[in-house]
């Protein structure tokens, strides 16, 4: 791990603290001082990759680390923010919103700020949480954003009313959409609007809202198991001034099976439908193709006891092209929490193989392993996934 970036963090980490724990009292409108925890996740990574200069070679990062401050501002009102610091990409707001969870008519909350969207079971999850050391390759490919779909806005949720013992919630999210934004190249002629000297281009700082919602169903299967399926779907505008937007579906699936009082399987998939017209400039007007891929993965998760699991993976994803050839990857994981969550081992190992181009041969599989070292300070944990 490099020296220079262990350097800055404790500085870092030691700056949000106090920035936090010096407000006056009148600032903290009744709260205490703030939840504050640190989760870290150093981690060493060997890839076959024959485009990475470290080819085969061992190469420890920092990872992401997180600092994550949440509190109750008042009976009604929780709020939440969580700084991720990352040795390429520096010190950032990944996360800063307010849940107002009491108070509004019927089982209506509401949240607004910055978060990553509800879309599907993965996305709204910190990496931390997760099994693998990277999430699934569809979703990168398919879902608006360089990471995840992370956006600011206003989110309305509500249970719906449903029978037995099954809960039925449904939330709709009012977006910024700055994340569906997509930079169009230049056609190279004369006429193209991003080439006229003065001109405004694409429009690309006019704003355009998006919007997400989604709906899930959670039953109980027997005493502790449970299943819940979903349905997301979100739209955005990906150019301004061509019109141009970007749709996708996804339906996901999660069971949580308990085989004995310390051990159980999760077994989750999600599939996404990809729609998206990308603009385009004919020497008159703006054009647009359509490309529509889609993909899936599946994961299974079996917690041998609260200290070991592992688990295998697989996905399938059509290339983000006219004409599309089909992804693969194949993974297998594996964890060791040292005594309880503060604490934990994460190894997996990915394969992965990319579509050929037309006419010519698959390219070389990629294979990844990764270790991460994940450990945790405060009460936020690095969960069991």
């Amino acid at each position: 791990m490099p020296m220079h970036a262990l350097r800055r963090l404790p500085v870092l980490v030691a700056g949000v603290a106090a920035i936090f724990c010096c407000l006056p009292t009148g600032a903290r409108a009744g709260a205490g001082n703030p939840n504050l925890s640190i989760i870290a996740q150093p981690r060493l990574t060997v890839s076959s990759n024959p485009d990475d200069p470290a080819r085969d070679r061992p190469v420890w990062d920092i990872g992401e680390t997180e600092i994550m401050l949440d509190d109750y501002l008042n009976p009604y009102v929780r709020g939440s923010v969580v700084f991720a610091y990352a040795e390429d990409e520096g010190l950032g707001l990944e996360e800063g919103y307010v849940d107002v969870v009491r108070g509004l008519p019927g089982t209506l909350n509401l949240r607004v700020g910055k978060w990553r969207s509800a879309f599907g079971k993965l996305n709204p999850q910190h990496p931390h949480t997760q099994p693998f050391a990277e999430r699934f390759a569809v979703l990168s490919a398919f879902l608006p954003g360089d990471e995840s779909l992370n956006e600011t806005g206003l989110q309305a949720s509500v249970r719906l009313p449903a029978p037995g013992d099954i809960a039925l919630t449904a939330s709709a999210d009012w977006m910024q959409g700055d994340s569906f934004r997509r930079d169009r190249a230049s056609s190279g002629l004369e006429s193209d609007p991003l080439d006229i000297v003065g001109g405004i281009g694409d429009r690309v700082d006019e704003p355009r809202p998006a919007v997400l919602g989604r709906l899930s169903a959670f039953a109980p299967l027997g005493e502790r198991s449970g299943l819940e399926l979903g349905m997301s779907a979100t739209e955005g505008t990906n150019n301004v001034a061509a019109g141009t937007r970007t749709r996708v579906v996804g339906f996901d699936a999660k069971a949580k099976l308990w085989r004995s009082e310390r051990s159980y399987i999760v077994l989750q998939a999600e599939a996404l439908k990809l729609t998206r017209e990308d603009a385009g400039w004919d020497g008159a007007a703006y054009t647009n193709d359509e490309v529509a891929p889609w993909g899936w993965y599946a994961f299974a998760d079996w917690n041998l006891d609260p200290r070991w699991n592992l688990g295998a993976s697989y996905e399938r994803w059509q290339q983000d092209a006219a004409d599309p050839g089909w992804n693969r990857a194949t993974g297998l994981f594996a964890g060791f929490a040292l005594m309880e969550e503060t604490t934990a081992l994460r190894m997996d190992w990915r394969h992965e193989q990319a579509a050929a181009l037309p006419g010519e041969d698959d390219p070389s599989a990629i294979d990844t392993v990764t270790l991460r070292v994940i450990w945790s300070m405060g009460p936020h944990k690095a969960h069991q996934f």
